[in-house]
């Protein structure tokens, strides 16, 4: 006897719908701001403020890709096509961004590492008014993000399964830690910039811009590996398979077989195969496994 249970979470659009409008005005803030540190990094020859303005756009990057993952994930909602839901539209958007932010970081080092070999003449008064800006919006959109990231609530599952979670928006969540590690950047860049201005010295711009791309760096690492997992269906097994086998163990069955593998960074989907017990009960062994492990869409054989 095989069963499939499936729900596809429509709480999730809504809350992908707000976190869109949250992300738009970023995108705004952000790219007008881009645009001044980039054009006084060239007029002032500030490479930490030229610098900053890059790492900007990459956020900007980040958040423009975000927003077409959000409207195409919403917009294909119900397109029956997407057999496990369009879930993973933002985790491609994730990854994709993951790589283009590592090409931008590695073309940043080269440009600071020319920079500290041919230094140029820095305006550092123009540029330290721009960077302090700079960091004044990063500090705004890190606190507009926060609020969607923190506030939001993922409330009722599937199948009847009502156990309020926190809901997770990865996207959003990667975007508020991207402006925060921006403001970092940013930072660092007025203190490269004073000191620069009190012992004329230009190396030190050059040398945040080094440390501003490592941080990129690492955060497109971790983003490349977080979202690659997740599209390759990689999942860690072990404690959930524990947890069934324990709820098997109850009614005397076994586990035959077991795929578990997320559909979006908030839902999962089980296939799994049992060898039931005199004392097994499939609506019982759903409801709990489902409070357990709560899952999205389940595929359940019971030989």
């Amino acid at each position: 006897m095989t069963e499939r249970i499936c729900n596809q979470q429509q709480s999730e659009h809504s809350h992908n719908h707000s976190n869109m409008k949250k992300t738009a005005l970023v995108v705004s803030i952000t790219l007008l701001t881009m645009i001044a540190e980039i054009g006084y990094g060239i007029i002032t020859g500030s490479m930490s403020l030229l610098a900053d303005g890059i790492h900007m756009g990459t956020h900007t990057f980040a958040l423009i890709v975000t927003l077409i993952a959000y409207m195409i994930a919403g917009k294909q909602a119900d397109n029956p096509n997407f057999t496990f839901s369009s879930g993973k539209v933002g985790i491609l958007g994730g990854y994709t961004n993951a790589i283009l932010l590592g090409i931008t970081a590695l073309y940043m080092i080269y440009e600071a590492i020319f920079r500290l070999i041919h230094p140029e003449e820095i305006i550092f008064n123009q540029a330290l008014i721009v960077a302090g800006i700079g960091l004044t919006v990063n500090l705004i959109s890190a606190a507009l993000l926060s609020a969607g990231d923190h506030d939001h609530h993922h409330h009722g599952h599937d199948h009847g399964h009502h156990h309020g979670h926190e809901h997770h928006d990865h996207n959003l969540r990667a975007a508020y830690i991207h402006v925060l590690t921006d403001a970092l950047t940013s930072v660092l860049a007025i203190a490269a910039l004073l000191f620069g201005k009190v012992w004329g010295q230009t190396w030190p711009d050059a040398l945040v811009a080094i440390l501003g791309a490592v941080v990129i760096l690492k955060w497109a690492y971790g983003l490349l590996v977080s979202s690659g997992a997740l599209l390759v269906d990689y999942y860690p097994l072990k404690e959930d398979c524990m947890a069934i086998q324990a709820l098997l163990e109850e009614s005397g069955s076994l586990l035959r077989d077991l795929h578990i593998w997320r559909i979006s960074e908030n839902h999962k989907a089980l296939i799994l195969t049992v060898k039931g017990g005199e004392a097994f009960k499939r609506n019982e062994f759903l409801r709990r496994m489902g409070e357990r492990c709560e899952y999205a869409h389940v595929t359940l054989e019971v030989v």
